[in-house]
């Protein structure tokens, strides 16, 4: 039993056993990850050139990769010193993170909370430990608005 997982006394099956039929889920959860892990990527980029831009060469936090709500705030201020007369910037930052807050709250159910799949989807845990079913349908709704919120704060 040491690659198969045990849950109320029944042996669900394992991993390697997924395939081919539970592909599409697979394939989603992983491009949930992605889209997250690219995010965060171009997010220190634009934070990089901004600081260029500002006459700032020095890299922040080189040694420890930064969570999103480090780069966020880093967003926040960086922006707040470029646009000192127009808040514009300030109020798509927040509406943005709001957006964010979200889809960080589903990726972690996904992540942390994968039980098995079921047709259509698959069913999680959350935190207080409640069922949760996700269809393959929210999950594609969930990797498109991370996309659309993407394309909104690499514009600020």
């Amino acid at each position: 039993m040491s690659a198969e997982l045990a849950q109320d006394d029944k042996v669900t099956k394992p991993v390697a056993a997924y395939a081919p039929e539970d592909a599409a889920l697979l394939c989603g959860i992983g491009r949930l990850v992605c889209a997250w892990t690219m995010l965060e990527h171009s997010l220190e980029a634009r934070l990089a050139e901004l600081r260029e831009t500002m006459g700032d060469v020095r890299t922040v936090g080189a040694r420890t990769r930064p969570t999103m709500t480090k780069l966020m705030t880093e967003l926040r201020t960086t922006v707040a010193m470029r646009d000192r007369r127009n808040a514009a910037g300030l109020t798509e930052i927040a509406e943005v993170e709001r957006d964010l807050q979200r889809i960080d709250r589903f990726r972690t159910l996904i992540i942390g909370g994968f039980q098995q799949p079921s047709p259509e989807g698959f069913l999680c845990r959350d935190l207080r430990n409640n069922a949760q079913y996700v269809s393959l349908e929210h999950l594609d709704n969930e990797i498109a608005a991370l996309e659309q919120v993407a394309q909104r704060l690499l514009t600020i």
